[in-house]
């Protein structure tokens, strides 16, 4: 069992061995560095890519850099862009399995995502004492409609103090090139381009001096900021694939003309509400059009905007509640999942809660998650480790547990969501509450 920030768990998959989270990050072998570089750099160029530099001479590392994540492009791009120096990122403990040596001498560090880890501010001090880069891929996921999803305040604080330079990598057109929740054709692939990125020196350690840490984190969130709907418009990146808005459905699961909930649907260029038969097509430039009538988002991320108020809606009445069965895997290490059993989710104002039955031996298990500890949740869509089932990745420190629903008529993405609105609301009235302490006693009579 583990009490820790708010989460709670009992009842995992039989005693095996776990991820090693506090293995120091392996620095990179020349030659294997050199093998990346020119794999990265030859994917670059196929897609026209240009990386702009902005401030940049004369940094070399040790430094942080802080990047924006929308495919796993990302990672090719950052790659050229970087060498000849080497560096440690963390990485989801999923993309361990089955090449868990491979990535850590690539680099990798394995991190159980949204969980307040101080291994990673020791991984952060060994790679800079090693004179590496130290990488933060800030939002922890694939952004989920190409847009900036969460940077937490965490960010800020961590590289205030490390007394290196602070570099932010911003990658635009990666979500045009290969969506979250796309058919991830090579058909898709091949025709975007260009593609670009702005590595940007945002703080220099003299700089880092005088900034506090919540400056820093709006000057990142700044920099980071990216909307691929917007710059394929904007840049007039042409996408012809014939099936581009397969999956959008995933994100856009609210019909705007009718508010009707998941019974959104896709095909083709087309999405299209299967309750009130309005429908939209997503053109070669990343508009959406209506088939008839108004067209009340012109960008996907508009759309995914507003479900968010509607989501923030139900927060703020206090309705916001989620209830499924479902059945669940757990991932003790990189040799893959291990089923563990069927339980009940249910997700509301106060958190996460799961519990269950073992497959193996029918005893319980279960795990709790505060909701004031998430202020995000990793999902993902038609996951390729779970029979291509949407489902919701929870963790706390020593577990990670992939959780399916087995209903039809859910969005992972509202739950998404809703767990950082939640969030957002939990400390809005907490920071007012503590506020108004602060006036009360400043306005108190004073004793003599």
């Amino acid at each position: 069992m583990s009490k820790k920030y708010g989460r709670y768990v009992r009842g995992g998959a039989p005693e095996v061995k776990k991820f090693d989270m506090l293995r120091p990050g392996m620095t990179q072998d020349p030659v294997l560095a050199q093998l990346v570089y020119g794999g990265s750099t030859l994917r670059r160029v196929l897609h026209n890519g240009v990386i702009n530099k902005v401030r940049m001479e004369g940094v070399k590392p040790p430094y942080i850099l802080v990047c924006n994540h929308n495919a796993f492009y990302d990672f090719y791009v950052m790659s050229s862009a970087i060498y000849p120096a080497r560096g440690v990122f963390p990485a989801a403990v999923d993309d361990f399995i089955g090449r868990e040596e491979i990535l850590r001498h690539l680099g990798g560090v394995p991190k159980r995502k949204y969980t307040s880890d101080i291994s990673m501010l020791r991984q952060c001090r060994t790679a800079i004492q090693n004179g590496q880069v130290f990488g933060i891929y800030a939002e922890a996921r694939y952004s989920l409609c190409g847009v900036t999803e969460v940077i937490p305040d965490a960010v800020g604080q961590l590289v205030k103090h490390q007394k290196v330079p602070v570099v932010t990598l911003t990658c635009r057109g990666h979500h045009i090139y290969d969506p979250f929740w796309g058919d991830h054709s090579l058909l898709r692939k091949v025709e975007v381009r260009p593609v670009q990125a702005d590595m940007t020196l945002a703080y220099t350690p003299e700089e880092l001096e005088t900034a506090t840490a919540d400056e820093i984190n709006a000057k990142l969130r700044t920099l980071l900021y990216n909307d691929d709907f917007r710059w394929q418009f904007a840049n007039h990146v042409r996408l012809s694939y014939k099936k581009r808005a397969e999956g959008l459905d995933k994100v856009l699961y609210q019909c705007p003309h009718c508010g009707k909930e998941y019974k959104m649907r896709s095909k083709e260029d087309k999405i299209y509400c299967e309750n009130c038969g309005k429908s939209w097509t997503l053109t070669e430039y990343g508009e959406l059009k209506a088939s008839v009538g108004e067209t009340e988002f012109r960008f996907a991320t508009d759309w995914y905007a507003w479900e968010r108020e509607q989501v923030k809606k139900e927060v703020l009445s206090g309705t916001y509640r989620f209830v499924a069965p479902v059945h669940v895997n757990d991932l003790p290490n990189s040799k893959g999942f291990v089923r563990l059993g069927k339980g009940t989710l249910v997700h509301d104002m106060e958190g996460f809660h799961l519990h269950g039955t073992r497959d193996y031996n029918g005893l319980p298990f279960e795990m709790e998650i505060k909701a004031a500890g998430q202020y995000a949740v990793h999902v993902e869509y038609a996951y390729r480790f779970g029979q291509h089932q949407d489902c919701i990745d929870l963790n706390t420190l020593e577990d990670t547990w992939y959780v399916f629903p087995e209903i039809s008529d859910f969005s992972i993405t509202k739950i998404s969501l809703a767990t950082e609105e939640i969030y957002n609301e939990i400390w809005r009235q907490r920071n007012a509450a503590k506020q108004a302490r602060k006036e009360q006693e400043s306005n108190a009579p004073k004793g003599e």
